[in-house]
């Protein structure tokens, strides 16, 4: 058998990533093992590729936190489209302008009461914070949290709350549906609330994991088994008639 990149040599060995042959001048060991040059340059751009992904770019921005704390004050969500996140400031309004219209339609229930309260000094509280980490160099997007992803993310689900919600105060503006919706809307958060950390509750982080090492075992080369063998199979190629050498062994 013939070298795949010298068609005039003789193999020698074969590659452990792709199984090319190859020959003398083509034989590159990493820790031992042969690869082909294919196989070498997919390796490289693997590991520049998660590098880059776990690389959080940094954009230095002239924000001010007792600013950005006074305009969430003045209307939740105010100091995020200050920080420059419109999605988080639409977010944020929506919810504080949904518990207050359930805190009236409800008869100023304390669940809905309190809910309103929190979560206006929850939105000067992140507003504060998030000037903070972007003065410090941290992107925008890099700030979002798990409720404004969730909520941007899906669609389907802002139909489904607005709809609910529609539906609920057209019929309270013909019906008296007060003692009705006070046992309705808590049930309707609770589970509002468990599909927003269904994935971060219910769905093992393992099986993600798992996911991910099979696909970037099938998209690149076979370096990780090369290094986790303890002996590379050299028996396989010497034992073919089909190669001249013997394969040559390195320490």
């Amino acid at each position: 058998m013939n070298c795949a990149y010298h068609s005039h040599k003789v193999a020698v060995v074969g590659c452990n990533g792709c199984g090319k042959p190859l020959c003398p001048a083509c034989d590159h060991r990493v820790k031992g093992f042969p690869f082909c040059q294919d196989c070498i340059v997919q390796g490289v751009d693997l590991l520049r590729q998660q590098n880059q992904s776990s690389y959080i770019p940094l954009l230095k921005k002239q924000t001010s936190p007792p600013i950005a704390t006074a305009l969430s004050l003045i209307c939740p969500g105010l100091g995020a489209a200050y920080n420059g996140q419109t999605v988080k400031a639409i977010v944020y309004f929506a919810v504080f302008v949904g518990l207050f219209q359930m805190w009236i339609l409800t008869g100023g229930t304390a669940i809905f009461r309190w809910g309103v309260i929190g979560m206006w000094l929850f939105s000067a509280l992140d507003a504060w914070r998030t000037a903070q980490m972007i003065r410090a160099g941290l992107t925008p997007d890099g700030a979002e949290d798990i409720l404004v992803r969730r909520f941007s993310g899906n669609p389907k689900l802002w139909g489904i709350v607005l709809s609910v919600l529609g539906i609920l105060f057209l019929l309270n503006s013909f019906f008296n549906f007060r003692p009705l919706m006070r046992g309705i809307l808590p049930v309707l958060l609770i589970g509002l609330g468990i599909y927003l950390l269904r994935d971060y509750v219910f769905k093992s982080k393992r099986s993600a994991q798992n996911q991910i090492n099979s696909e970037s075992r099938n998209n690149a080369p076979n370096f990780a088994n090369a290094m986790s063998d303890n002996q590379f199979k050299r028996d396989d190629f010497d034992s073919q008639s089909e190669y001249q050498t013997q394969t040559r062994s390195r320490h």
